[in-house]
């Protein structure tokens, strides 16, 4: 299957560079080494890095290429494929991606395995949402989504934005052979000037697949339905397997430019059933700030950006007086792997798992998240990440309380001719345990 999904890949890529005319192409080829002093790198080290990395990684290594066939001024077919090795646990040589893409001036329809793109230039926890970060390689799959806001007239007022998804879940887990089903909206006002605001929601849920302890689960087109709809069933099985294992959130973002800033402001709350999507959870969720300087001449500047992110998750619906109250993030009863992916949580980072990396361990906490980006010296750009978490364990059984301060620093020392070098530190700092350091240097040289 893998060979016959190259094969089909090289020929399709091989044919658009006979129509040169209207293709454009690039290959980017990357290197990774670290050290650290405990059995694990620091936070920073192996977070968020879309799976390329992991937490006792000390090699990693990943090519990437693209080619963008051009059929008009707004319409393109774009092809993909990237091959990924790390040490470490899961090592092995996979895909990082490997996909088809048709944009077009308002949509984009992708199938096969894609990276996500990185927003807020790198500085945010959670990137776009807080149940889908870059911490885990992407999912195979199919996803339409809106490029940008669909205005109802001209280029501002009233819109939206959309998107839908269908995913599998291909690694070894409880349940083999899962699925993911996606789909998001929001409503978007833009002023005729610099102000926007959107709001509206995100929504996945596990379903279908092989459990060991119920055999075969439910796959049909009522079972979609009800999945789709978040529907429950009647008995406790059968809301197990109809509804499958259920988690989205509300999200509220306002953006705007003063002066010569861009700011916006961003919060995301977290729903797993019907005490969650009545805000009976509240204040649960993300909550963020993010501010860049878009000045042309401030490019050297120490400070260009600077992100500043709070994540709440205390409440879990306890006490809602409901019969789905008493959340547990990220994990599931029957989907005992929870909203993971290759032993990685696809969340926000700071839910982590087990050290058999089995399960959710640890998703009652709060954390305080900053990152700043800018120029030191006039000449070296990096990256400044800084995490204050108090730890708690996971819901009904509070096995933790210890305080993390997580910091990491990436420099760029060197840049010629497409080749950079980055520097990376990183540390954790925990109130029951020494101190983790480690060290890396990451080598990417753009190949054409």
């Amino acid at each position: 299957m893998k060979s016959a999904r190259i094969f089909f890949l090289l020929s399709f890529l091989l044919y658009l560079k006979a129509s040169s005319q209207n293709l454009q192409y690039s290959l980017e080829a990357t290197a990774f080494g670290n050290v650290y002093s405990q059995e694990e790198s620091p936070f920073w080290i192996h977070s968020n890095k879309r799976g390329r990395v992991n937490e006792t990684s000390n090699l990693s290594g990943w090519i990437n290429g693209k080619a963008i066939y051009a059929f008009s001024e707004n319409a393109s077919l774009e092809v993909g494929m990237g091959i990924l090795y790390h040490d470490g646990y899961n090592s092995s040589l996979k895909f990082d991606e490997s996909y088809v893409s048709f944009l077009n001036s308002w949509i984009e329809i992708t199938a096969g395995r894609k990276q996500k793109e990185e927003l807020y230039l790198g500085l945010s926890a959670s990137n776009e949402n807080i149940l889908w970060s870059l911490n885990a390689r992407p999912l195979l799959g199919f996803l339409a989504k809106t490029k940008d806001p669909v205005f109802l007239f001209n280029d501002y007022g009233l819109g939206f934005t959309a998107s839908f998804g269908e995913y599998f879940l291909d690694d070894e887990r409880f349940v083999q052979n899962a699925r993911v089903h996606h789909k998001s909206f929001n409503f978007v006002y833009k002023s005729a000037g610099n102000f926007q605001v959107s709001a509206g929601l995100q929504h996945y849920v596990q379903w279908a697949g092989v459990s060991l302890e119920f055999g075969e689960l439910s796959n049909d087109f009522q079972s979609y339905l009800k999945i789709f709809l978040g529907m429950q069933g009647d008995s406790e099985q059968e809301a197990e397997n109809a509804e499958g294992n259920q988690i989205g959130s509300y999200e509220v973002k306002l953006k705007t430019e003063i002066s010569e800033y861009r700011v916006e402001l961003i919060y995301n709350h977290f729903f797993e059933d019907g005490s969650g999507r009545m805000l009976f959870n509240t204040p649960d969720g993300r909550y963020g700030l993010f501010i860049e300087d878009t000045y042309k001449l401030s490019e050297n500047n120490w400070v260009k950006a600077l992100m500043y992110e709070l994540y709440y998750t205390l409440d879990q619906s306890e006490g809602s007086g409901t019969t789905d109250g008493d959340d547990n993030y990220f994990s599931h009863n029957l989907y005992k792997s929870g909203w993971t992916y290759e032993n990685r949580i696809i969340g926000i980072p700071f839910i982590t798992m087990n050290d058999e990396r089995s399960k959710v361990y640890n998703n009652t906490l709060v954390a305080h998240h900053l990152g700043i980006k800018g120029m030191a010296f006039n000449s070296y750009p990096y990256r400044l990440l800084n995490s204050y978490r108090i730890n708690y364990g996971y819901k009904g059984n509070d096995v933790l309380d210890n305080k993390i301060l997580s910091s990491f620093l990436e420099v760029e020392v060197y840049s010629l001719n497409d080749f950079h070098i980055n520097i990376q530190i990183g540390a954790d700092f925990i109130s029951d345990a020494p101190a983790n350091l480690g060290a890396g240097i990451l080598l990417t040289k753009k190949i054409y």
